[in-house]
């Protein structure tokens, strides 16, 4: 009498594999699909941002070139380049009992404020680097 062992798998390890791959695919469904479903707003926030800093930049850029040019009216120049409307606005008043222009950039979600003052107030003060 000869004693063969059939190969593969029973219907019940069958069964058994099928019940556990399912649950583990719903527990890594629940896990990362509220993840998966954000993962958007972290880059249009990141985008937002970038928009931001660039425009910021632009600003303190045209601040920097106007402020070295002359001794007096980089603010106004300033307010004048950049009016208020949804991206930039730009409040004057005082800081540090200096003239200052407050400008705040505003890109979706994100937004960033700088202060802006006279720094040169004669030309022999030294000039502002960006």
């Amino acid at each position: 009498m000869t004693n063969r062992r059939a190969h593969g798998f029973t219907m019940v390890e069958v069964i058994v594999i099928i019940v556990v791959a399912g649950f583990l695919g719903v527990l890594t469904l629940n896990l990362m699909g509220t993840q998966m479903l954000r993962s958007a707003s972290p880059l249009k926030t990141t985008a937002d941002t970038a928009r931001a800093e660039t425009a910021m930049e632009a600003v303190v850029a045209y601040y920097t070139q106007a402020v070295n040019s002359g001794t007096s009216g980089a603010l106004d120049a300033v307010q004048a380049q950049y009016p208020d409307n949804a991206t930039f606005t730009a409040t004057r008043g005082t800081f540090n009992g200096v003239d200052a222009l407050t400008v705040t950039v505003t890109e979706g979600g994100v937004s960033l404020t700088n202060i802006l003052t006279q720094a040169r107030t004669s030309s022999a003060d030294n000039a502002t680097n960006f």
